[in-house]
């Protein structure tokens, strides 16, 4: 459970590794802004948004993120070509960390695309995501932009009740994404609800021991789609469920996680970071040591 037989695939996306070992590296934390119900948002089609309530959520989260070792990176979804070119072009300019272009319609993604371009951040920007019903439009894009990260999502409608079924769906994928350009592959194992967590889950731990892929999955929408939890309004219910939500995939070695709202900044990062401060231990015992920001040297400053 601790170490995986296949050796592990790193990638380094602006200056953030992801993959390896559990332990070996920390746990990447991915937070979504902009989506729909957020507040910070005033007119989802054009695009007009709270910039100074924006600001002050993603210098929390880089606090948090300093404070925890926990690297973090900024999930940006975008519905329109307009949108998508008025978020991308204000999370370039006040964030350095990696950036994912979190699409909802074809125009979305070739316009995030092209303004990752035009703004020259392609090294540090991820397509979220490439499926099997990703359009071609989209894989030419990405060639022609030279988006090199990626995040490979194995859903179907098969694939939803089987996690064989999303392996299957890997083995077809990759080879049409790296047809693309693209080189650095994370897989999403994909998560509905409560009963998809577990799939998602053992997927993970399927993917990194057969391919060595860094892997994980949008475990908060295993508490986004609970109902009987939102009905209860219960502020302190909710976190302390999504935390454990969010911190199950980390426990069986997944690489990243999509948390949710980056609101939640504050609760998720130190309940993740234990996880990593009590596996980065075992490596420790086995005569490797961490890097001085690893949240095993954290944990106690928090």
């Amino acid at each position: 459970m601790f170490k995986f037989s296949r050796e592990q695939i790193v990638f380094d996306i602006g200056g953030v590794k992801v993959g390896g070992q559990p332990g070996e590296n920390p746990t990447v934390m991915i937070g979504s802004i902009f989506y729909k119900g957020d507040k910070c948002v005033q007119d989802d089609k054009t695009g007009i948004f709270d910039r100074e309530a924006a600001k002050a959520l993603i210098a929390e989260l880089e606090d948090i993120s300093s404070r925890t070792g926990l690297p973090a990176m900024l999930d940006v979804v975008c519905s329109s070509s307009e949108n998508a070119r008025r978020y991308l072009e204000f999370a370039a300019d006040v964030t350095k960390m990696p950036i994912l272009i979190d699409y909802v319609s074809e125009e979305a993604a070739l316009s995030g695309m092209e303004t990752a371009r035009d703004l020259g951040i392609i090294d540090r920007t991820i397509l979220n995501s490439i499926n099997p019903e990703t359009k071609s439009s989209i894989y030419e894009k990405a060639k022609e932009v030279g988006i090199r990260s990626a995040i490979a999502l194995t859903y179907s409608s098969r694939a939803i009740i089987s996690y064989r079924e999303r392996i299957k769906l890997l083995e077809t994928l990759i080879p049409r994404i790296e047809s693309a350009g693209i080189e650095n592959i994370l897989v999403d194992t994909v998560v509905l609800d409560i009963a998809t967590l577990g799939l998602a889950c053992k997927a993970i731990f399927e993917v990194k021991e057969r391919y060595g892929y860094p892997a994980g999955c949008g475990a908060h929408n295993a508490i986004a789609s609970w109902k009987a939890l939102k009905d209860k309004k219960d502020k302190i219910l909710s976190m302390a469920c999504s935390a454990v939500t969010n911190g199950l995939p980390i426990a069986i070695g997944a690489d990243f996680v999509l948390y949710g709202p980056i609101s939640d900044a504050k609760y998720m990062f130190p309940a993740i970071s234990l996880i990593n401060a009590a596996y980065a231990q075992i490596l420790m015992e086995e005569g490797k040591r961490p890097a001085p920001n690893h949240p095993r040297f954290k944990i106690s400053r928090l």
